[in-house]
């Protein structure tokens, strides 16, 4: 007679697992996506083992649905599964320290994944064998797997706290210039073909010398028009490794986007050999990261249009949005710094 209701929970609390590890891979997909808020732009900036969080989660929840298929023909698959969302919520309690110590925010797509895994942790124990006698059967079994739960849950948290890195620590590309240990940066988002990116350029050209002895920089390509990813390339590696001589790199790469479409790096070479630069050969590695590191930079930051110069100070929880002609001038960037420090 009692197995009925616990037979009943046992049905219920499968279906709420299944959701949740839907729900987990639908948002981890988001996250990868980066179809998230202007909040997740900090989160974005860490990874798990060189891994960006949202495809390592569409990863791991696609393994856990599996286990969760097979899990009634292959009993060892169902202890996988049990094993993995603990390790997977050990994991998820170092993303929320985190958020909360760290970055000083709260990412709705992250918090979200987080409670999907807490949801399938706690519908899997549940379903944990009903502790029927105090000697022998499902009471010994039970304990063990509960023992073996909290084991991999700190497993789980040892694993993410020395595998989850921020961007500046881990080992993506370094395109900041000026003051570096600022807590301010000011983000230039624009693209190249654009033609009021063109109209401001000279205003950043005036503007950058002041920012930069205060604040962190950097120049963000973001491709509205397609040709804008054949200058990118000539931009990353100039900011990674000629800092110096940047705004003069610059300069010249703006001069040749008037002429040229799709410059070859022989014709990129020829312009820069005055400012005695040597062209790099093109790592791709390192171009897919800075393009990567791009992309969820003026999509964290909710970048609608170009030319937009982002103000962020994490420190401080504040943030300023210059978008176009209008608003971009010296004062504006210096007002905006200001305010955000404050």
């Amino acid at each position: 007679m009692s197995s009925t209701p616990r037979c009943t929970g046992n049905a219920i609390a499968g279906v709420v697992l299944w959701l949740a590890l839907l729900a987990g891979l639908t948002l981890s997909v988001l996250s990868g996506l980066k179809i998230c808020t202007s909040l997740c732009s900090e989160t974005a900036k860490y990874s798990i083992f060189g891994m960006d969080f949202g495809w390592f989660g569409c990863a791991f929840f696609g393994l856990l649905i599996l286990l969760s298929v097979v899990r009634e023909r292959i009993p060892f698959a169902g202890a996988l599964l049990l094993y993995g969302v603990s390790a997977a919520l050990g994991a998820e309690l170092r993303l929320i320290w985190i958020q909360k110590y760290v970055i000083g925010s709260w990412c709705p797509v992250c918090l979200g994944i987080a409670a999907m895994v807490a949801t399938a942790f706690l519908s899997l124990l549940y379903q944990l064998p009903a502790t029927r006698t105090a000697s022998g059967g499902t009471m010994k079994t039970r304990f063990a797997h509960i023992a073996v739960m909290i084991l991999a849950l700190l497993a789980g948290l040892g694993a993410a706290l020395s595998g989850v890195q921020k961007e500046a620590e881990a080992a993506g590309p370094d395109i900041y210039l000026g003051k570096r240990q600022s807590d301010t940066t000011v983000y230039f988002v624009s693209d190249w073909f654009c033609p009021v990116c063109r109209k401001v350029e000279p205003e950043i050209e005036k503007v950058f010398p002041d920012i930069s002895s205060t604040a962190r920089v950097a120049f963000v390509d973001m491709p509205i028009h397609t040709d804008t990813s054949n200058i990118t390339p000539y931009n990353l590696q100039f900011m990674i490794y000629n800092k110096d001589k940047y705004m003069r790199l610059r300069h010249v790469l703006d001069e040749l986007s008037h002429t040229m479409n799709n410059p070859a790096p022989e014709q990129v070479q020829a312009a820069v050999a005055p400012l005695g630069v040597t062209l790099r050969p093109i790592n791709f590695v390192e171009l897919m990261n800075g393009v990567k590191l791009f992309d969820s930079l003026f999509r964290g930051f909710g970048v609608k249009a170009t030319p937009t110069v982002v103000i962020d100070n994490p420190k401080t929880k504040k943030r300023k949005l210059l978008v176009g002609s209008r608003e971009i001038s010296r004062n504006a960037i210096k007002e905006a710094i200001a305010e955000v420090e404050k």
